[in-house]
C-alpha cells in the first residue's frame, strides 16, 4: 500500500516533543528550527497560573467550542471572545506572549499529548476533549489539505484526495502530533485523574447545557443556568461560525495579526460544519471497511464510548 508520507513528519523537520523517559517522541507542528527551539525552551520554563486551566485535544476533535464555552465561563459572560483561541495555543504561539493578550484566568490549548509537556503542565487542571474517528479523519482532511494546502510546503498536500489522505491518517504515526489512535489511547488513559475531565465532542453538541454543567463543576465557576442556557445558545455551530469565523473579528492585536496571520486569513474556513456523521459523505464502502479493519484491532474502539451518527 502506497501511503503519502506527510511533508511536515519528524524524518524531515526533525523537530520533536519527547516523554521524560525518552519512550514517546511525537513530530512538532512545522516552522523553522529557530522558532521551534525558543518555543520548546519557552515552553519548558513557562511557570503556570493557578487560576489557569490546559485544553487539550486532538486537532479537529472540537477545541474551538470547548476552548469558548470555558473562556465563557471564566469570563462569566456569553459574549463571544473577540481574540483567537490559537493566541493561547502553545504550539503556535508562546505562553509567555498569551500571558500578555490573556490576562488570567486563561485556557491555554494544545494538540500535544500530555506526556510529551513538561510536567508543570501534566498537574494542572485539564479538559480533553475526544471526537469519533471517522469524522475526525474528514475534518483533518479539510484543515490541512483545503485550508492549509496553499501555504509553503504544504503544496503537496493541496492536492490530495481524500482517499489518499485517509490511507496516511490511518497508517501513518510520523505526522504532526503523531497519529489519532496513539494520541487518544494515551489520554484516555488520563480518564480517572481528578485534574482531567474527558469530554465527548458528539456528547457537547447533542447535549449542550449539560455538558456545560460538567465543564461549570469541574472548573469551579459556579456561574448559574441562566448563564449556561446563554452560553448554550451561543456555541450553537452556525452562531459560531457567523460570530467567529470571520476575519473581521478574528483580532484586535498586533502581535497575534502578525504571528497567526496564514490563519487569520483563512479564518472563514477554520468553522467548516461541525456535524456528527459527515464521513459518511466521504467514505466509500470500501474505505468504511479498512477503516473498521484499523478499528477492530484498537482495544478502545469498544471502550471509548464514540458517537459516528445520529439516530
Amino acid at each position: 500500500m502506497n501511503v503519502f508520507q506527510h511533508p511536515m513528519r519528524g524524518a524531515v523537520t526533525n523537530q520533536y516533543f519527547s516523554s521524560e523517559d525518552g519512550t514517546v517522541k511525537v513530530p512538532a507542528i512545522g516552522t523553522t528550527l529557530p522558532d521551534f527551539q525558543l518555543l520548546r525552551q519557552d515552553i519548558e520554563e513557562y511557570k503556570w497560573n493557578d487560576e489557569d486551566f490546559l485544553l487539550a485535544t486532538y486537532p479537529k476533535n472540537g477545541t474551538h467550542l470547548a476552548w469558548e464555552i470555558m473562556m465563557m465561563l471564566l469570563q462569566g459572560s456569553a459574549e463571544y471572545i473577540n481574540d483567537m483561541k490559537e493566541a493561547c495555543m502553545i504550539d503556535l504561539f508562546s505562553p509567555f506572549k498569551a500571558v500578555e493578550i490573556f490576562p488570567s484566568p486563561r485556557v491555554l490549548n494544545t494538540h500535544y499529548r500530555l506526556d510529551v509537556l513538561p510536567k508543570d503542565f501534566r498537574e494542572k487542571k485539564t479538559v480533553v476533549v475526544i471526537r469519533n474517528p471517522k469524522d475526525s479523519a474528514v475534518s483533518m482532511y479539510y484543515h490541512e489539505c483545503k485550508m492549509l494546502g496553499d501555504l509553503p510546503g504544504f503544496e503537496k498536500m493541496g492536492k490530495l484526495s481524500f482517499s489518499e489522505y485517509l490511507k496516511m491518517y490511518l497508517f501513518s504515526k510520523d505526522v504532526p502530533y503523531g497519529c489519532y489512535l496513539d494520541y487518544t489511547e494515551y489520554m484516555w488513559s488520563l480518564r480517572d485523574d481528578p485534574n482531567t475531565l474527558v469530554m465527548y465532542f458528539e456528547d457537547m453538541i447533542l447535549n449542550p447545557v449539560q455538558n456545560i454543567q460538567k465543564l461549570n463543576e469541574f472548573m469551579g465557576t459556579q456561574r448559574n443556568a441562566d448563564l449556561i442556557q446563554q452560553i448554550s445558545d451561543a456555541i450553537k455551530f452556525q452562531n459560531m461560525k457567523t460570530s467567529k469565523g470571520t476575519t473581521s473579528s478574528a483580532s484586535d492585536n498586533v502581535a497575534v495579526q502578525e504571528k497567526l496571520q496564514h490563519i487569520i486569513d483563512r479564518r472563514d474556513q477554520m468553522y467548516r460544519k461541525g456535524k456528527i456523521g459527515d464521513w459518511k459523505n466521504h467514505l466509500t464502502v470500501a474505505e468504511n471497511e479498512m477503516f473498521d479493519e484499523v478499528l477492530a484491532k484498537w482495544p478502545l474502539s469498544k471502550e471509548i464510548p464514540f458517537v459516528y451518527e445520529v439516530q
